[in-house]
């Protein structure tokens, strides 16, 4: 098991095999997924699959879990990886539990994989999207120090763009 980062609250980890059912979990929840693309059982566990390929490249980015420090209860799924809508951008994205919402985590998650993006492994720049409906994630990005950058059509659709880009 490799940990990413950590917070006072959170663990930030690769995924191990055993942790496929919590990732499926995630996927199954509509009240989790009604912003972003739906998946089949089936492309659930392909992601799954996938995901623990890609650790082997060994490149510092992927989609992680997200646990809590004080009792290892799982809490979502984050991603610091490559865009689908476009690989030459480094992309965050995250789930949360929906009994992890309205206590700060997800600001908490996104300072610290921009943190671990911008200045441990050096990235220059990080972008998010998200549904123009979501206004919470859209301040979440906002306190974790992105900025709005218009938008673009990623994902089938136009989406509001943010980014953060680090200071030399």
């Amino acid at each position: 098991m490799n940990i990413i980062t950590r917070t006072p609250r959170l663990l930030i980890r690769e995924f191990t095999p055993e942790d496929e059912s919590l990732s499926l979990l995630m996927d199954a929840d509509d009240r989790l997924t009604q912003y972003v693309k739906k998946r089949s059982p089936k492309e659930s566990k392909q992601v799954f699959k996938d995901t623990l390929k890609e650790y082997k490249a060994g490149f510092g980015l992927g989609r992680w879990g997200v646990f809590n420090v004080a009792d290892n209860d799982f809490i979502g799924v984050c991603m610091l990886k490559p865009s689908e809508a476009d690989a030459n951008s480094i992309e965050l994205g995250y789930r949360l539990h929906f009994k992890y919402w309205g206590q700060g985590i997800a600001t908490e998650l996104s300072k610290a994989l921009v943190h671990y993006g911008l200045v441990e492994i050096g990235l220059t720049e990080i972008c998010a999207v998200t549904h123009p409906n979501n206004t919470a994630s859209q301040k979440v990005l906002l306190k974790a120090g992105f900025k709005r950058a218009g938008s673009t059509f990623w994902y089938g659709e136009e989406l509001p763009m943010f980014k953060a880009i680090r200071v030399v």
